[in-house]
């Protein structure tokens, strides 16, 4: 399968160009590595207000939402893992290399919309189409995702996950972080030119213990959307930077060490994101996010008498795109 080409109406380099001669400040990343963490009441029907303005002109950036809307989204990725490692003996365990394109798209069904705030909890049904390349003789069943987005933006619940194949769990991943998004931005609202800073721990499982990711979000502007070019988005750009806080001689994660296992070594990296939210809507229209992680780590047993290294350089590029359809209400 081939990553699609982008289908905004002007490329992320044009974007950044346009900044430049703009003046407009850079700034942060959301989500990380592959581990990407997450980040919707009333009125007759449950309903969940859109870019809320506040007296100073900022705005809250939460979906329009309704019991009973369904909306179609896409996320594809593009994935690069390149591995060497020197070991005294051999194994078939570790990285391994890779090299792929993957795509997947999925329905997304509104259930129950609860509580009466500003950031509300939004009871949802993902349903996941089967693989472009599944056989047509026999097509498998739509997976399907129950999950639940809490007040501060976490996800509750995602029941159905460890059925999706690597592939759509990856892309479901990061569309729902992307969608997610708005719970993240500060409660008391944003306007343009605005930047805030955050840093959370690294949540994928690694031999390096203390990884953070400190990252610095800046509300670009306003503009013209991508896929609905009549309507207005707000544009965020984010970078974030994986910092290690444990010690390269000894970076030995807990569960190594129950092992009778040390690790020591380096990792870094670098995420940057850009998000278009409609004003009208508060749906997240498009996002992309490229990512560049590096890690050299050995693994060796405590007493030191075989140990392992791993160099490994990641880089990836995911993007998360609305389709535009009727809604059902």
């Amino acid at each position: 399968m081939k990553c699609p080409p982008v289908s905004s109406e002007f490329s992320d380099r044009e974007f950044r160009a346009a900044q430049k001669m703009k003046g407009s400040a850079r700034a942060a990343k959301n989500s990380s590595g592959l581990a990407l963490c997450v980040a919707l009441v009333l009125a007759g029907v449950k309903l969940c207000s859109p870019g809320v303005v506040r007296s100073d002109n900022r705005v809250a950036l939460i979906p329009h939402l309704r019991a009973g809307d369904t909306m179609r989204y896409e996320s594809h990725a593009r994935l690069e893992r390149h591995v060497k490692s020197e070991s005294r003996v051999v194994t078939l365990l570790g990285p391994r290399e890779l090299k792929r394109d993957l795509s997947a798209a999925f329905t997304v069904s509104i259930k129950d919309i609860q509580g009466t705030g500003d950031r509300p909890t939004v009871v949802a049904l993902a349903e996941v189409d089967a693989p472009a390349d599944a056989a047509a003789s026999q097509p498998p069943a739509k997976q399907a995702v129950n999950f639940i987005i809490e007040e501060n933006g976490q996800l509750g619940r995602a029941e159905g996950l460890d059925a999706l194949d690597p592939e759509q769990r990856l892309a479901w991943q990061f569309w729902i972080a992307r969608f997610a998004y708005g719970w993240t931005l500060p409660l008391a609202g944003i306007k343009p030119g605005e930047k805030w800073k955050s840093e959370e721990p690294e949540e994928t499982p690694s031999p390096i213990a203390g990884l953070v990711w400190e990252r610095e979000t800046t509300y670009v502007q306003n503009d013209k959307c991508p896929i609905l070019p009549s309507e207005a988005c707000a544009v965020f750009l984010t970078e974030a930077k994986l910092k290690q806080k444990s010690s390269p001689e000894d970076a030995t994660p807990e569960d190594y060490r129950r092992q009778d296992l040390k690790t020591f070594g380096v990792a870094k990296g670098t995420n940057e994101a850009v998000t278009y939210i409609s004003l009208k809507t508060g749906l997240v229209l498009r996002a992309t996010e490229d990512v560049q992680q590096y890690m050299d780590v050995t693994v060796a047993k405590a007493d030191a008498s075989n140990q392992v290294r791993y160099e490994i350089t990641v880089t990836s590029r995911f993007e998360t795109l609305f389709v535009p359809q009727r809604r059902v209400n």
